[in-house]
């Protein structure tokens, strides 16, 4: 803003703030100066905007921070965004999948393919902003802590359970654990919804007569997500039981849409114009 002064030490606590977001923090301090009344930065006004800050990033690193900011549309801008779960790292109870070599795979197929520049081609408008970003979703479990939903593209990680009822007891611990309400018991015995099934291990963790196994791990495919003025769910579209099974059905999606989407057009919005024009099929 115009006129507006900053202390020393304020000046010198921008420098620590990285590059590449130090002009849009300068700003954000000075609005919320001049929103006081005020033409003069102090280094505690800085402290509380840079708090605040440090809030909104939710803990995203900077290169992660990087790309959700405006950007020049130029070659080379990154226009797609994968977020994984971080279960490894945190050594999560829930996981089922090992998301590694599945979120390999999905980098190695948006480097080889170009994706990210294709995109890129389509937009008219000057800058990148985060809107106009393809973005993927990787999670190793039901609970999909990487947000799957609202994802134009999620691979979440499901296993199946198999009920061996020879000695089952009827003691209903499965349906009682179930978030789902995927099981009910039954006089023969329990009873499972496939389509209500999330695919997560509970039941079996609960049956006291390990009644119950799980199948090798696989993945939930969903398309279309988004969050904005009119939110809406991705849908489920199909399973894959590895990336290459998975990249079998992403791959020719992405590239119907780069070839039928409107310039500029969301994945999502197209995705939503094509499901409601031809039925959806697993």
């Amino acid at each position: 803003m115009a006129g507006m002064r900053w202390e020393s030490a304020a000046e010198h606590a921008l420098k620590r703030v990285p590059f590449f977001v130090r002009p849009l923090a300068r700003m954000k301090v000075e609005e919320r100066v001049g929103g006081q009344g005020r033409d003069r930065v102090t280094l505690a006004d800085f402290q509380q905007a840079e708090a605040a800050f440090k809030a909104l990033r939710g803990g995203r690193a900077d290169a992660e921070l990087a790309r959700m900011l405006p950007q020049d549309n130029r070659p080379g801008v990154e226009m797609t965004l994968l977020e994984a779960c971080r279960a490894e790292l945190a050594n999560c109870p829930n996981q089922l999948l090992d998301t590694a070599p599945w979120r390999e795979s999905l980098e190695r197929w948006l480097r080889d393919d170009d994706v990210s520049e294709r995109l890129r081609q389509r937009l008219a408008e000057h800058q990148v902003l985060h809107h106009h970003k393809l973005k993927l979703s990787l999670s190793g479990c039901p609970n999909g802590c990487s947000r799957p939903q609202v994802a134009d593209l999620a691979l979440v990680g499901l296993v199946r359970p198999r009920f061996d009822l020879a000695d089952c007891t009827a003691c209903e611990a499965c349906a009682g654990a179930c978030p789902d309400q995927a099981i009910v018991m039954r006089e023969a015995g329990p009873v499972w919804d496939q389509d209500a099934c999330l695919g997560c291990r509970a039941c079996a963790g609960a049956c006291p007569a390990g009644c119950i196994s799980l199948s090798d791990p696989r993945v939930r495919i969903l398309v279309g997500g988004k969050l904005g003025r009119h939110p809406r769910l991705a849908q489920v579209v199909a399973e894959a039981a590895d990336p290459e099974q998975a990249l079998g059905v992403l791959g020719p999606l992405v590239e119907e849409y780069l070839a039928q989407a409107r310039p500029g057009q969301r994945f999502a919005d197209w995705w939503g114009q094509r499901a409601a024009a031809e039925p959806l099929s697993r």
